[in-house]
């Protein structure tokens, strides 16, 4: 993937995840998207990146069950973050 789509792939994300929620927990903050996140952090093959996005997403959920959700999206963006940078096998 060229660099300039993660990039902009990137600030789209965040620009959205820094948005307050209307009425509601952010549904990245949510044991449905946890889930999610753990199938396709498992799937990762850039073992650096692999065990950084699962550092922050373990802190992501340490920090939901303690109902700081902005504590959960600080580390659920730099899962997300370490997911997109993460290196990819060319076939």
């Amino acid at each position: 993937m060229p660099k300039a789509i993660v990039i902009v792939a990137l600030i789209a994300l965040i620009a959205v995840m820094a948005l307050p929620p209307a009425y509601s927990a952010p549904r990245e903050c949510t044991d449905a998207h946890m889930r999610e996140m753990d199938a396709i952090i498992a799937n990762m093959t850039d073992r650096t990146k692999k065990k950084e996005a699962a550092t922050a997403l373990k802190m992501s959920k340490a920090e939901m069950k303690k109902g700081n959700m902005e504590g959960c999206m600080k580390y659920m963006i730099d899962a997300h973050t370490a997911m997109l940078t993460a290196r990819t096998k060319s076939h």
